[in-house]
């Protein structure tokens, strides 16, 4: 039966934090069941999935312009008065196989993204080539690795490329199609809509004189959708205390969520809080916020229900503040951020000549933002995809920004975080991220990063043997594969390169005369990559870790061990205790300082 209408008296406000509080102690948020949805219908939704990537990006080397691919020093002393004269052997399309083996002094034909062939280390640029016939002269040399996008560079085997809870945009959607994901699991939030009122009249109707349009079923449901989650709008329900009572009955049982707009205050026709109250428990009812005092929270069969004010902005703010944080909850979501930041640039961005240059950048936090690059190769979509944002060069800058130097970032979303790596990696790196329990901004950018992490003390743990840190993990280096022309040559920022070049000077070779006498296959920026390399047979020969050619299942002759420092800032201790326990379990020696 109706209760007494009589009016509600606010006596006691209650702080909106301490409100949100109690609402979460007697509806704790619960994760909606996860559903499989095809790739192109999960734009806006939430991953209900952490995705491991199953193969290397690119999965082969690929050619990034047009032109020629050659053995680089077949062009060494190439000039526009002296070209050299090559021949060439064919031509490798787009989507074929490369089955044409290059020797010095040949080239082969190839588009943008067409497989680099065999013996092949680098492509001259069409418009530095004259045809001939069956021969090309080459006007310009180009150096090993010159124009081609070396396999890992962007995403290695087994890397965490996306976690729970994120928010699938087109960028992610690009870097799950990138790594083959045709299907993925996903949450929403269904979440009931009911404007109330004897006063409301839907849009595009005449508005006959006391009357006023309804907004809030419009605004919260589209912003609710904006958000990612999936609005259920009931319409209006006049002040009517039986239809109103039916309308919140079908909507606890409709959805996860129930949001009401008006009859919440202290008028006699105000007729949701009685309800509520009537069906399930009135949790608080008045905050001490502006706006939003007569805001109503509420459960009803263990559903939360939030009554918001009627007046249309009021309800966007009450939507903003109280339900979408609950919501984002539920999801495991995280928050909006500011279209554009300040930051302190973490490495050199060089800009391509006479171009306005867009980079992606990873943002972490210390004395400001920090901006490193996303990936340390270009054309990388999945490393592009987790960017924070990006700077942006002016075309008419020829000098390079400067570690050190101011920067904008415009954002893609929200890059605030909890937990932070940057620097080397290994195999126990991956095991660690792939078990600790919340997500982690994941830069594996080398030595330097993390070097620099530990000089400007970033929120972030850092390893990297030039890094001051807390604890030092000796890593066992190897050699894995056969020695022969084709080397995989690890990336100049990472611990490994050390190493390629104590091996030349084994050897007595220069780098400079290395590059002549060997095929530097791809310049990898990861011992797992350089494993992938090998496994895959794009190498020979490469430099590795033991845990990481134990990983892939390749045998390994050990040359040495490599002492790398892990160091963190205060805050990111659980996450270095993991890293640590997964290099002892990979069988590491660990020494913690102190």
């Amino acid at each position: 039966m109706p209760t007494e209408r009589k009016r509600k008296v606010f006596k006691k406000l209650e702080n909106v934090d301490v409100a949100f509080n109690k609402l979460l102690e007697k509806v704790p948020p619960k994760s909606p069941e996860p559903f499989e949805v095809d790739l192109l219908d999960s734009l806006g939704l939430y991953l209900a999935e952490d995705v491991v990537s199953n193969l290397s990006i690119p999965p082969f080397p690929r050619t990034s312009v047009d032109g020629y691919a050659v053995n680089s020093v077949s062009t060494w002393g190439a000039s526009e008065d002296n070209p050299v004269r090559l021949k060439v052997k064919g031509r490798v399309k787009v989507g074929e196989e490369a089955r044409i083996e290059i020797a010095p002094g040949e080239a082969v034909e190839v588009d943008t993204g067409s497989m680099l062939p065999p013996g092949a280390d680098a492509v001259v640029p069409i418009e530095y080539v004259k045809e001939e016939g069956n021969e090309i002269l080459v006007f310009r040399s180009v150096v090993p690795g010159e124009n081609v996008l070396w396999p890992g560079t962007d995403v290695y085997p087994n890397e965490l490329v996306f976690t729970e809870g994120e928010r699938i945009t087109s960028r992610v959607i690009a870097g799950l199609a990138s790594i083959g994901r045709g299907k993925v699991k996903v949450r929403t939030v269904k979440v009931a809509v009911i404007s109330t009122g004897n006063e409301l009249v839907e849009p595009g109707k005449e508005l006959p004189p006391g009357k006023v349009y309804d907004v809030n079923t419009y605004s919260l449901t589209t912003r609710l959708k904006e958000e990612g989650f999936e609005p259920i709008p009931l319409g209006v329900i006049p002040d009517d205390y039986e239809k109103m009572k039916r309308a919140l009955e079908k909507a606890v049982e409709i959805a996860d969520v129930v949001v009401t707009s008006g009859s919440t205050s202290a008028g006699p026709e105000d007729l949701v809080y009685r309800i509520v109250g009537e069906l399930g428990e009135v949790i608080v009812h008045g905050l001490a916020f502006k706006p939003g005092k007569p805001v109503m929270l509420g459960a009803v069969k263990g559903k939360p229900v939030f009554g918001l004010a009627g007046h249309p902005d009021s309800a966007y703010f009450n939507l903003e503040k109280i339900v979408l944080p609950y919501l984002k909850l539920m999801v495991r979501a995280k928050s909006t951020s500011p279209r554009k930041v300040k930051a302190t640039s973490g490495s050199t961005f060089t800009p391509a000549r006479g171009r306005r240059t867009h980079v992606p950048v990873t943002l972490l936090e210390g004395n400001g933002y920090w901006a490193f690059p996303s990936s340390i190769s270009d054309h990388a979509m999945v490393s592009y995809s987790k960017s924070d944002g990006y700077i942006v060069i002016p075309e008419t800058r020829r000098a390079p920004v400067e570690v050190g130097e101011e920067v904008e970032v415009y954002l893609f979303g929200d890059p605030s975080y909890s937990y932070a790596f940057i620097g080397d990696v290994d195999v126990f790196v991956d095991e660690a991220l792939r078990s600790f329990k919340e997500p982690v901004k994941f830069l594996p950018i080398g030595s330097f990063g993390g070097e620099l992490a530990s000089k400007t003390e970033l929120k972030a743990v850092w390893l990297s043997p030039k890094a001051s840190g807390k604890a030092t993990i000796r890593i066992e280096v190897v050699t894995v594969g056969n020695e022969g022309k084709r080397i995989a040559v690890p990336h100049s920022n990472s611990f490994l390169y050390q190493f390629y070049l104590e091996y030349l000077k084994s050897k007595g070779l220069t780098p400079a005369r290395a590059r002549k006498e060997l095929l530097h296959v791809g310049s990898y920026p990861t011992p797992q990559a350089i494993c992938y390399a090998i496994k895959e047979g794009m190498a020979e020969f490469g430099f590795t870790t033991r845990a990481s050619a134990e990983a892939y299942g390749l045998p390994y002759k050990r040359i040495g061990v490599a002492e790398l420092k892990l160091g963190w800032k205060e805050g990111q201790d659980k996450l270095a205790e993991a890293i640590l326990r997964s290099a002892e379990e990979a069988g590491y020696e660990v020494e913690p300082f102190g």
